[in-house]
């Protein structure tokens, strides 16, 4: 390689290096891509949205401006078609960022190798759930606020690969012929149902509303959980262990990540 390429080549990785140095080292400047995505909005708007001072975001809006991300109309601010498509690679990244930072240690410790990569990819759908431990005096049950959602969901779709105690206590057991309730499981789950709770399986296939699916493969998810409620994740540590610690989530997008990853692996079962 020769002084003028690894010339071009520095001058290119400068030039990364200063965009991606504007796009990331200034929350104020990435709350103002962010906040413009969704259409122009005056000085005024911004500062009262985002909640800073002209004093401190007019410098900002200066080098977006001056890098040809940021143009002004009249009294509005709006993002530039560079920006437009900036931004909405930035976002998922920023997502998924914040996903990981805001339980990291929890994060770094899962055993994610069963995960589909376009469902790493879409991790950032998670970032409006947050992290339930088990309470310690009650480490064998599950949580609260999984208990109290559980109960009042009337359509239940789940895929677990570890013997659940919501098994036998909720799904098994549920009478309520309105509600539809799905259960994909691994093989060595089914061989335990089939010998510690034939009664309960058996009133339970005999339900109108009730399906269970065996997955031949034996898939590293502890448990998965989507309702039309809520949506709940356990994955194994590192070292495949259960610690109960559950990923408990509200918002739409966090439910659809859920419902999908459940589908993929009732696509690989077949049903009883």
């Amino acid at each position: 390689m020769n002084l003028s390429q690894k010339r071009k080549i520095w001058k290119v990785k400068s030039m990364d290096k200063a965009l991606i140095d504007l796009l990331f080292m200034s929350q104020k400047r990435k709350d103002l891509l962010l906040l413009l995505k969704n259409g122009g909005k005056t000085i005024e708007e911004i500062v009262d949205i985002l909640n800073v001072n002209p004093t401190g975001m007019l410098p900002q809006i200066k080098k977006l401006k001056d890098e040809h991300l940021v143009l002004q109309e009249d009294r509005e601010y709006r993002l530039t078609p560079l920006a437009e498509i900036l931004v909405e690679k930035m976002e998922p990244l920023l997502g998924t960022l914040q996903v990981i930072e805001e339980n990291s240690d929890y994060w770094q410790e899962r055993d994610l190798t069963a995960l589909p990569r376009a469902f790493l990819e879409r991790i950032n759908e998670l970032q409006s759930c947050f992290l339930v431990k088990p309470d310690p005096d009650n480490i064998f049950e599950p949580s609260a606020v999984f208990l109290e959602n559980i109960g009042k969901s009337k359509k239940i779709l789940s895929f677990s690969s570890i013997f659940h105690p919501v098994f036998s206590e909720m799904f098994l057991t549920n009478q309520d012929d309105d509600t539809e309730i799905t259960l994909i499981v691994t093989g060595k789950i089914c061989e335990r149902l089939k010998t510690d709770f034939e009664k309960e399986l058996k009133l339970y296939l005999a339900r109108e509303k009730k399906r269970l699916f065996i997955c031949k493969d034996e898939i590293k998810v502890a448990m998965l959980v989507k309702t039309e409620l809520f949506m709940a994740a356990d994955f194994l540590t590192s070292k495949g262990v259960f610690d109960q610690e559950t990923i408990i989530g509200f918002e739409p997008a966090a439910l659809k990540w859920a419902e999908d990853l459940i589908l993929h692996y009732r696509e690989q079962a077949q049903e009883i």
